[in-house]
């Protein structure tokens, strides 16, 4: 079953913009993560298909600045205060800054992020905080160089070079993402801890989900409790009580005073009932939900002369079919869009 694009053209178009956008189960929708691009240099397993199996977007299928821009403002002005750059890996597209800087100038956006891989990092860092980017978070797996290079077949180095650089120009608070995976990395988590205590960031540990085709994720999959119960952790992090709630990330303190540690259990502890996003697809998708294969395209609004109401609209109808839980595919054979298509 193919992504189902539900997104007719002008359907509430004599509507008035509303204040802000609330879906069916009262959860204020203020954060909106936009992909633009479905390119990376990096091959990670968890994010993306077989090389012979994916293949990228046309270029005039993904969105330009413009009509992004275009995109943000019409969801500021329904209460979307929070923006994430996402790829792929965002730097991959040219001229990134540019679009950064239209953005963190819209009136109402007053959290913009970006995630990143870290390897272009090093001659972007300056430009993107210059251009008004707040934060950074920054993807980071393993510390070995050998890991490194069959997970992602890339080099770490860069990567390393890349946090430096954000270091220097002092693009804070940066975050490291991690996402744990059996058998690959869960014997590294308290080195990583030490390296973001180090570089004076946060990481934050994310349990793996089956979002790629033909991932074998019960074979890789393993549960914060697990990273929690492994004594070098419990020397380094204050493990009682872990906070309770509904956002996504748990954050206990290191036992050193230097800082705390993330944790992010999309599979173990769903946290749906807090979730405030959407996601806006390279190719112009608008989704309310990351597992859930559903998505309306603002890019043919905008593009067969959609107006700002039109846009507004398919807001409002993306915030009404908002899952109350996400649905995640277990199934191998599951035909689901991959991470790196829909934006990390």
């Amino acid at each position: 079953m193919m992504p189902v694009d539900i997104s007719p053209i002008h359907f509430f178009d004599k509507q008035p913009v509303q204040a802000e956008l609330q879906d069916t189960f009262d959860r204020k929708l203020n954060y909106l993560r936009i992909s633009v691009t479905d390119r990376c240099n990096m091959r990670c397993d968890y994010c993306r298909p077989a090389a012979d199996a994916y293949q990228a977007e046309p270029r005039s299928h993904i969105l330009q600045f413009e009509e992004i821009e275009r995109i943000v403002q019409v969801a500021a002005s329904l209460g979307v205060n929070k923006i994430r750059i996402t790829g792929g890996e965002p730097l991959v597209r040219k001229d990134l800054p540019k679009l950064i800087e239209k953005i963190a100038a819209i009136d109402g956006i007053t959290d913009l992020a970006m995630t990143s891989n870290a390897t272009y990092l090093a001659k972007h860092a300056q430009a993107l905080k210059d251009a008004g980017l707040h934060r950074i978070n920054i993807s980071l797996d393993t510390l070995n160089p050998l890991r490194f290079k069959a997970l992602t077949g890339s080099e770490l180095q860069p990567v390393l070079d890349g946090i430096q650089a954000v270091k220097d120009v002092g693009l804070f608070p940066m975050k490291l993402n991690t996402v744990l995976m059996n058998g690959i990395n869960e014997d590294e988590v308290a080195s990583l801890i030490d390296f973001a205590v180090e570089v004076g960031a946060t990481i934050r540990f994310i349990e793996l989900m089956p979002m790629k085709l033909g991932m074998d994720w019960d074979k890789h999959y393993i549960p914060i409790s697990d990273i929690l119960a492994q004594e070098e952790v419990q020397a380094r992090v204050d493990i009682s009580p872990m906070p309770t709630g509904n956002t996504a990330a748990r954050y206990l303190p290191l036992k050193s005073g230097k800082g705390e540690v993330g944790f992010i259990m999309p599979m173990s502890d769903r946290f749906c009932e807090g979730c405030n996003r959407l996601r806006l697809t390279s190719d112009g998708g608008l989704r309310s939900c990351l597992p859930e294969d559903k998505h309306m395209n603002l890019r043919d609004v905008i593009r067969q002369g959609g107006s700002d109401a039109d846009i507004a609209a398919v807001f409002r109808r993306s915030a009404l079919i908002k899952p109350e839980i996400g649905t995640y595919a277990f199934d191998s054979d599951a035909d689901k869009r991959s991470m790196i298509q829909i934006g990390g």
